[in-house]
């Protein structure tokens, strides 16, 4: 459109001084000294624009040839410039398929170039992290020496590197140091999160390492079931701090309800059980083990029944009693049945029980335990014959043992 506009109006000119030209008509007199001379208008005018074009590339000649140097190192430079951002370019592409040793050199080829420019910092920063991928720690430092140089917002890449440098060394004060220097740069970093993370995992930082996986999990860092094995590894820590009924009540309203119902159900009830707290830890497995049925919560449960008064012993063996109304081939449930009548001196319950349990499954604990209520009704042959059995049990089973060994 522009050179359309230009043409229009050297069309509009030429017409003009056409025009003018023949109404304009007469002679130019040009003296010097004693000399006259006469010259045609036309032929003035003409000769003019040609003498002004000709001093016009005239100039621009001259002013070329005198700009030759000028351009000769403006064009070195601009090589030189795109020389190192293939250099860098050559660099993270090694870097990335792990070839460690030719990107530390292609990152020295770019510090190397005096017209490197806003390249150098990430060439520090890939020789940096390459020198450290191929152990080269003397090399390294130097590298993070030069970047130590550069503005403070550019300092992340070197507290991260050296931080996870710590944290193989278990160096853990200076792994701490350098993660807080970061955080103050950019807290909210994926990186600098995980490096956390682990960090608080190799200090037993139950409550931190749960903040730091939930932050990943939201931002899906990292996946569902490597979150769900850190944070049960937490509420586990979690739980075995606690030393007194408040905490492990505090702890326990920082677990999730599908954990206490499913992998810590039984070590929450045995936590009850090591504290002293033997009614919550009936009351925790009269909650949870009809719906779970873990058969691990049993023992826990009789453990803390022989500690509570007559009374509530006796509504434990009934709260049991009626656990055999869903699974009445439940063996382990008879034989801990068995041994709270035992306990409670009610010899032919426990009987029944026992023996109910040994028809089922037989076992050394519930042949022994039948073997104690016999001994306390007084009848001895019976007690003697579940020993009997009892030993030869176990014979069978040293037998195979011995047999491997050989």
């Amino acid at each position: 459109m522009r050179s359309v506009v230009w043409i229009v109006i050297l069309f509009a000119v030429a017409v003009g001084l056409a025009l003018a030209s023949g109404v304009y008509t007469g002679n130019v007199y040009v003296v010097a000294g004693q000399t006259m001379l006469r010259m045609n208008l036309h032929a003035f005018v003409l000769g003019l624009i040609i003498a002004v074009v000709i001093l016009y590339f005239l100039v621009r000649l001259i002013a070329g040839l005198l700009n030759i140097p000028g351009r000769m190192q403006r064009f070195g430079t601009a090589r030189k410039g795109r020389q190192a951002a293939t250099a860098l370019n050559n660099a993270g592409q090694a870097f990335f398929e792990g070839k460690f040793e030719q990107a530390e050199n292609e990152a020295a080829k770019v510090l190397a170039n005096k017209e490197a420019g806003g390249n150098r910092a990430l060439a520090l920063m890939l020789g940096a992290h390459a020198a450290d991928q191929m152990d080269n720690i003397e090399l390294r430092d130097r590298y993070l020496k030069d970047i130590e140089a550069l503005p403070k917002k550019q300092q992340l890449s070197r507290y991260l590197l050296l931080a996870e440098s710590a944290l193989t060394n278990r160096d853990y004060p200076a792994a701490k140091q350098n993660l807080d220097a970061a955080a103050q740069i950019n807290p909210n970093l994926t990186r600098l999160v995980r490096l956390q993370l682990r960090y608080a995992f190799d200090d037993g930082n139950a409550a931190e390492v749960l903040e730091k996986s939930e932050k990943l999990e939201k931002a899906g860092a990292i996946s569902d079931y490597e979150a769900e094995q850190y944070q049960s590894w937490a509420y586990r820590r979690l739980l075995a701090s606690a030393s007194d009924a408040d905490g492990l009540k505090s702890c326990l309203k920082r677990i999730p309800e599908n954990l206490k119902s499913g992998g810590l159900c039984v070590e929450i009830a045995e936590k009850y059980e090591r504290l002293g707290l033997y009614g919550q830890a009936v009351k925790w497995v009269d909650r949870y083990y009809p719906q779970t049925q873990q058969i691990e919560l049993l023992e826990p449960f009789v453990s803390s029944v022989r500690y509570l008064s007559d009374r509530e012993q006796q509504q434990a063996i009934d709260t049991a009693d009626s656990w055999l109304q869903t699974r009445p081939d439940n063996a382990k449930l008879l034989m801990y049945l068995g041994q709270l009548a035992y306990g409670k001196r009610l010899w032919g319950k426990a009987q029944g029980y026992l023996e109910a349990s040994i028809a089922i499954k037989p076992t050394v604990s519930a042949r022994l335990a039948l073997a104690k209520v016999f001994d306390e009704t007084e009848q001895l042959q019976k007690a003697e014959a579940q020993r009997k059995l009892v030993l030869e049990s176990v014979s069978d089973e040293e037998e195979p043992l011995a047999l491997e060994n050989k």
